[in-house]
C-alpha cells in the first residue's frame, strides 16, 4: 500500500494536465507537503492557491541541470512523480526527427534519470516511498506519427525497469504508468480521451492493488491486451489507427 497521508510528494510538470491532477489527488489523499514543480513559476500560482499550507511551487525545467541540482535542498521526500513531458507530431524519417528526438529524450529520459540520481539519497530515507514515472502506451510500440516520442517513452519504460531491479532490496517502489489518449493539450484530435483525474486516481488505486506497471484507462488496457497477444499485432493496430486518422 502507498499511503499518502503525511507524505511529501514532488510532481514535475505540475501546472497543468496529468501533473495538476496528481497534485489534486495527493492533496485529497492527505499529503503533508506537495512540491509542485514546473518551468514557469507564474503558471504554478493557481496550483499553490489550491492549498498554500501544503503546496509549494518549485522552478524546475527537467532539462536544466542547475534546476535539478537545486533539488538537493529537499530534506524529506517520499514520492517522486516524473510527469513533465512534451509531444511533437513527427515521423521517424522526417527532416527534423533528430532534433525532435533529442529534445524529447532530454525531457522524458535524461531529465528523470538526473532527478532520480539527485534525489535518491533522500528518497531512500522514506520507509514506504515510490518513484512513479509517467510513460505512455506509445512506449510499447512505435506510433508512426509520434515516432521520436514513442521511442523516448520506451526509454523511460526501460529506465523504470532497471530502477525496479536496483531498488528491489529497498523500501522504494519503481512504478511506470502508460496512459492512452488523455484530455490534455498534448492529445491529438477528436478521439475519446480519459480525464486527467481518472489517470491519477487509477494510478494510485492500481499501485495499492500491487501493480507496478499501470494501465490507467480503457484504451491503454486494450492496447496492452493486444501487446500480450502479440507485439506485432499491437504494431499493426497502431499502423491501422494512423492510416485512419
Amino acid at each position: 500500500m502507498l499511503n499518502l497521508t503525511g507524505k511529501t510528494v514532488l510532481i514535475t510538470g505540475a501546472n497543468r494536465g496529468i501533473g495538476l491532477a496528481f497534485v489534486k489527488t495527493c492533496l485529497s489523499a492527505g499529503a503533508k507537503h506537495i512540491l509542485a514543480a514546473g518551468r514557469d513559476l507564474s503558471a504554478l500560482k493557481a496550483v499553490v492557491k489550491l492549498n498554500p499550507a501544503v503546496i509549494k511551487a518549485i522552478e524546475l525545467d527537467v532539462t536544466n541541470n542547475t534546476h535539478v541540482q537545486n533539488l538537493k535542498t529537499i530534506k524529506q521526500l517520499d514520492v517522486l512523480i516524473n510527469n513533465a513531458g512534451i509531444a511533437n507530431g513527427c515521423f521517424n524519417l522526417a527532416d527534423n526527427a533528430l532534433d525532435v528526438a533529442k529534445k524529447e529524450m532530454d525531457t522524458h529520459y535524461f531529465g528523470p534519470m538526473n532527478i532520480c540520481q539527485t534525489l535518491m539519497p533522500v528518497l531512500r530515507q522514506s520507509p514506504n516511498g515510490a518513484i512513479i514515472n509517467i510513460s505512455s502506451i506509445a512506449a510499447l510500440s512505435n506510433f508512426p506519427s509520434l515516432g521520436p516520442y514513442s521511442a523516448t517513452k520506451a526509454a523511460l519504460m526501460s529506465f523504470t525497469q532497471g530502477l525496479r531491479i536496483e531498488l528491489a532490496d529497498s523500501g522504494l517502489k519503481a512504478v511506470c504508468v502508460y496512459p492512452g489518449p488523455t484530455d490534455t493539450r498534448l492529445a491529438p484530435g477528436d478521439i475519446p480521451k480519459a480525464t486527467t483525474e481518472s489517470i491519477a486516481i487509477n494510478t494510485f488505486a492500481q499501485i495499492n492493488n500491487g501493480q507496478v506497471d499501470i494501465y490507467p484507462d480503457d484504451f491503454s488496457q486494450a492496447m496492452y491486451a493486444h501487446f500480450q497477444e502479440s507485439a506485432q499485432q499491437l504494431a499493426q493496430t497502431y499502423t491501422e489507427m494512423h492510416k485512419g486518422s
